[in-house]
């Protein structure tokens, strides 16, 4: 199978549309949980190198409540609220905001109804949430809100979980960024945010395009770009990025491939394309997908093929 999109024409488009990329609202999905305080490190990094509003957001599922007294989700609410009080101070007292417009929100509501209209009148470039635990494409466990976010979301989202000494990451971002798509799965807006991300960080990038050809093989061909930090002050966009020597074809499973370079990068993000189509919470049509966000050793960044 043809390749859809050339290591030249990434070299070409993707510099450009990089520096044109714009995030003004970022929202983090919490449950106060020590998953959603990981993820929101992630999201204050995020929010300061783009200049964005961090939109901290809980949504309290009404069903629960239905059968219960009337005014029980409403007390949830004024707990939720009191939960976000107290965060709101320990950002404050701990200075880890103070670059960073933040706005809280709490609702009552169907996450998987609210979530769209969210994305749309807050204009969101990007969601974090997190997970409760790394389980391993075998068990397949992502977790329910993390699954109903990415399923849902109108824009791209971070997902991160509980991964070893990630705390310098969290600080200062990702040295190694791995973009990884594949041949029905392409997306311009996806190469904008792996582009973007790597010079906001001025991360190594690695490029993996898994493709399928004619004799049934899946194989992955690999291309790695690196700023150097005295040429991001140039103002020539084609100057701004080295191509590495490309690497060798890789053989395997889509997921295996993806998670495989990952490991051989030591990537500490990975950034991907998932078909238009597939939702999480179909395991057999977002297997692959789902593998990866599941075993990744690294948070991973979704975002929908065009």
């Amino acid at each position: 199978m043809k390749e859809t999109v050339s290591r030249m024409e990434l070299l070409e488009s993707s510099p450009a549309s990089a520096d044109a990329l714009t995030l003004r609202n970022v929202l983090l999905a919490t449950d106060f949980s020590k998953s959603s305080a990981r993820a929101l490190n992630y999201a204050l990094g995020i929010a300061v190198r783009y200049a964005a509003t961090l939109h901290v957001f809980h949504c309290i599922d009404p069903t629960p409540y239905n059968m219960g007294a009337p005014d029980a989700a409403q007390t949830a609410r004024e707990a939720a609220w009191r939960d976000m009080q107290r965060l709101d101070s320990d950002l404050r007292c701990s200075g880890l905001a103070k670059n960073v417009n933040v706005k809280f929100q709490v609702e009552v509501a169907e996450l998987p109804t609210i979530l769209p209209d969210m994305a749309h009148a807050l204009d969101l470039g990007l969601i974090v949430v997190g997970t409760h635990g790394r389980t391993g494409w075998k068990k397949l466990a992502l977790g329910s809100v993390a699954e109903t976010v990415v399923d849902h979301a109108s824009c791209p989202v971070l997902v991160v979980g509980p991964y070893m000494d990630r705390n310098r990451l969290e600080q200062f971002g990702p040295e190694s960024i791995l973009f990884a798509y594949d041949a029905s799965a392409h997306s311009k807006l996806a190469e904008s945010y792996a582009f973007s991300l790597a010079r906001k960080y001025s991360s190594r990038l690695s490029v993996a395009h898994v493709f399928e050809e004619h004799a049934g093989r899946v194989l992955a061909r690999v291309s790695q770009f690196e700023w150097r930090d005295s040429e991001l002050r140039d103002t020539a966009l084609g100057r701004n990025i080295t191509n590495l020597p490309q690497l060798p074809p890789e053989i395997g499973t889509q997921s295996d491939l993806i998670l495989r370079e990952a490991e051989r990068a030591a990537a500490d993000l990975i950034v991907l394309t998932v078909p238009a189509a597939h939702r999480f919470t179909n395991r057999f049509l977002s297997t692959n997908s789902y593998r990866v966000v599941c075993g990744a050793p690294c948070p991973v960044l979704t975002v929908r093929a065009d």
